[in-house]
């Protein structure tokens, strides 16, 4: 049965309409010519790079591209037009219509004049003389767009910045003071990505990686230089990372690094401290029971006479300053100013502590950071002086940062095995994911957040790292697919 809503928005909606015919000056069989189709729209693609490289290489400096549309193939190579010093360009004409969009002064085979469908991007890599092709995913965009139709003066313009020759990133480190005196002087480790030396025009986001410091880079670099140059999976990206921490004394932490649980927590938990001996090595001097290897079991013993609480923790926050303050711009004056350091290419992430510092600084600092990793996260911090686990993330941040917010991107994990009851990472990480969706319009799963549940790998650092693929594609994807369809070569 219809309401009287339904017949007053029945009755409007007919008004509508009538009075769009009353105003039409011809009939609707008159009026109507079908489709719009789109003429004269303009797009440039402007490519960057150095020729000094090309004739170091025994090259001359000419440059090609080929493409998937717009008059250009993936097998016939079209040279562009060399403009200035270092700088080649093409202009496209194109037209547009329901079909999708083609070159629009092109004759010639059915390549020149084929039709990209609206579903697919423009996609288009470029070549050197003798077929170097270059490094990396496709240059890719969606048609249409904005201004480019000709009521505009100057067309859109599409900057590339490729390289050829270099297919391994660099890494190197520097120490980095702080005002802080926890905090002091660190080492920061940084990657540095294979194009970096050889075109110098390219500029970089920016990852803070927890615990990824010169040593750990030392072993997964040719692993990171994969996730662009072998799958091309995602852009090229500077990530910078510390590993140095320093022991504290009288601490019966489990974490042997003891200073880490301070610079990777950001809010004060609870350190337990035997009264005699020490909790993993004595049982506190025999006082908590041989047979008794649960944590929390441990944990309970301890509040009950074995020990008493101190407190650790809580300077995440500072550290996540220090990075951003001290650390980025002494990377960037290492780098010649070419770290991109706005919020749009900088992101953050991390494994464990790590992990729950990432969704912190993510979810805290939409200002700051566009994309974050949170993988195995410690999202049961602190522990409590009742000798359970406050799940502060939860609990407090994300309820008290809600509202309005830039828009972001986040990937959570969690391993299957990670299920320990005490701990509870598994239901803590859906749990995140699940707040962050209802909390934020902005989070809509599988668009800008992921959730991944890991099958069969255990708690670890260097799982996290395997893991990196599943996400780096995701805080800064790849425009365009990973090689020229026709050669395979990437």
């Amino acid at each position: 049965m219809r309401s009287q809503d339904d017949e007053t928005m029945s009755t409007a909606s007919m008004i509508l309409f009538v009075t769009w015919l009353v105003s039409a000056p011809m009939s609707c069989e008159a009026q109507f010519m079908g489709p719009y189709i789109r003429t004269n729209l303009s797009l440039t693609v402007i490519v960057k790079y150095p020729e000094q490289q090309l004739t170091d290489h025994g090259l001359g400096t000419d440059l090609f591209i080929v493409g998937n549309g717009l008059g250009l193939s993936w097998s016939s190579p079209e040279k562009l037009e060399k403009i200035s010093m270092d700088t080649w360009h093409k202009n496209f004409l194109i037209e547009g219509s329901p079909y999708g969009h083609r070159c629009q002064d092109c004759d010639g085979d059915d390549n020149a004049t084929a039709v990209l469908p609206l579903d697919r991007k423009f996609e288009f890599r470029i070549n050197t003389e003798a077929g170097y092709d270059m490094v990396g995913a496709n240059y890719g965009l969606r048609l249409p767009v904005s201004k480019m139709s000709s009521y505009f003066d100057a067309a859109p313009t599409r900057y590339v910045y490729p390289h050829f020759f270099t297919f391994e990133g660099t890494s190197s480190s520097l120490n980095v003071s702080s005002d802080d005196d926890m905090i002091a002087t660190r080492n920061w480790g940084f990657y540095l990505p294979p194009s970096f030396h050889e075109n110098t025009y390219k500029r970089y986001p920016i990852v803070l990686a927890f615990d990824l410091g010169s040593s750990v880079l030392t072993l997964v670099r040719g692993y990171i230089d994969d996730l662009t140059v072998k799958y091309a999976l995602a852009e090229e990206a500077v990530f910078i990372g510390s590993e140095d921490y320093r022991p504290l004394p009288n601490s019966t932490s489990g974490d042997p690094a003891g200073d880490r649980i301070y610079l990777l927590t950001p809010t004060v938990g609870v350190d337990w401290v035997c009264y005699d001996g020490d909790m993993y090595l004595d049982g506190c001097n025999g006082c908590i029971p041989p047979n008794v290897t649960d944590m929390h079991d441990r944990l309970i013993h301890m509040r009950d006479g074995c020990g008493y609480p101190q407190d650790i923790g809580g300077k995440g926050d500072a550290y996540v300053d220090y990075w951003i303050d001290r650390v980025v711009p002494a990377v960037n004056a290492f780098a010649s100013g070419r770290l991109l350091t706005d919020r749009y290419h900088t992101a953050v992430g991390g494994c464990s502590l790590g992990g729950l510092m990432g969704c912190h600084a993510l979810w805290t600092r939409p200002d700051t950071f566009y994309a974050g990793a949170c993988q195995s996260s410690s999202f049961w911090w602190p522990t409590t002086v009742d000798a359970e686990n406050g799940f502060d993330f939860l609990n407090v941040t994300l309820r008290n940062h809600t509202g309005p917010r830039e828009p972001q991107r986040v990937y959570i994990d969690v391993t299957d095995l990670e299920d320990d009851p005490y701990y509870r990472q598994v239901d803590a990480a859906l749990l995140a994911a699940d707040t962050m969706v209802a909390q934020s319009p902005q989070f809509v799963w599988d668009a800008t957040v992921t959730l991944a549940v890991v099958i069969g790998q255990v708690h670890g650092g260097f799982e996290c790292l395997s893991r990196l693929w599943l996400y780096d594609g995701k805080l800064f994807p790849a425009q365009g697919g990973p090689r020229n369809p026709l050669t395979g070569q990437s």
